[in-house]
């Protein structure tokens, strides 16, 4: 009796450890990756920020569909998404489209994949059966597993609007677009260097000094010295926890434009008490 208690007992031992594999523990959040906001919207309008920056502006009155990656614009810590559906003005003449539904998405996506395959972090719709209410802003607070390895957030002063930053901002853009108009692609490129390899360490490739100076040579060879600066009418905005500073005309588009299409967009911060092109 006593060596059959002794049997079952090691029998229980043995099977401890089967019966405690049996349910696997599930993956943590990823540790890196690209934020993305997925949106379409169709009969309505809509509008998305993040942290200040416009993924889509509220000026188009067209259906759409599309992506962004959004690692760019995101901070260390606290992040807010802001979506607003307002309704579209159609005239007599048009005829009904789709039924008023929109949808947004912020996913985590890894290289090659499709952005369906990431992992949802939120989603909002506007539906028949689900409204959102026109014209308000919907914000949406939102912490990350993980940060995409910027310098920027370390380095870059907090801003506040005012006469004299505007101006020293605007005097800045005038000698960068006078460096711009020399062709000189050394010139150029120490001028944009900080974005140019912050951009590199946030799409997670390594930056390479000799292609940047061969993009900047075509674009010299292809533009050449027409760049011209607008700053009449100028609008600027902070983004992401007031560390950088937009500048665009009115109309929310960029302020330094050419003779042959081409824009460049103004993003800059404050670094050691300079400014800085940083996005």
């Amino acid at each position: 009796m006593k060596r059959l208690a002794t049997l079952l007992l090691l029998s229980i031992l043995c099977l401890q450890p089967i019966l405690s594999e049996d349910k696997p523990v599930p993956p943590g959040p990823p540790k890196e990756g690209y934020y993305i906001i997925t949106y379409k919207n169709y009969s309505v309008n809509l509008e998305i920020q993040v942290n200040g920056y416009d993924v889509r502006s509220g000026l188009s009155n067209e259906d759409s569909s599309g992506q962004a990656d959004i690692n760019y614009w995101i901070l260390p810590n606290d992040n807010k998404i802001r979506i607003r559906f307002s309704e579209r003005k159609q005239s007599k003449k048009q005829t009904p489209g789709l039924p008023a539904e929109a949808e947004v998405k912020l996913i985590i996506g890894q290289k090659g994949q499709f952005p369906d395959e990431g992992v949802l972090l939120e989603k909002v719709e506007h539906t028949q059966s689900n409204p959102k209410q026109m014209g308000l802003w919907i914000e949406i607070p939102f912490q990350t597993p993980f940060s995409p390895p910027s310098e920027l957030w370390k380095q870059a002063e907090t801003l506040s609007l005012s006469k004299e930053l505007e101006d020293s901002a605007i005097s800045f853009i005038k000698d960068f677009t006078q460096i711009l108009n020399t062709k000189d692609s050394k010139k150029i490129l120490s001028a944009t260097s900080f974005r140019a390899k912050d951009t590199s360490v946030v799409r997670y490739y390594p930056y390479d000094e000799a292609d940047e100076l061969k993009s900047i040579q075509g674009m010299t060879k292809s533009i050449g010295s027409t760049w011209k600066l607008n700053p009449s009418e100028t609008q600027f905005k902070l983004l992401c926890n007031n560390q950088i500073l937009e500048i665009t005309n009115k109309k929310g588009d960029p302020i330094i434009t050419s003779k042959k299409g081409a824009a460049i967009p103004i993003y800059l911060s404050r670094i050691d008490g300079k400014w800085v092109i940083v996005r």
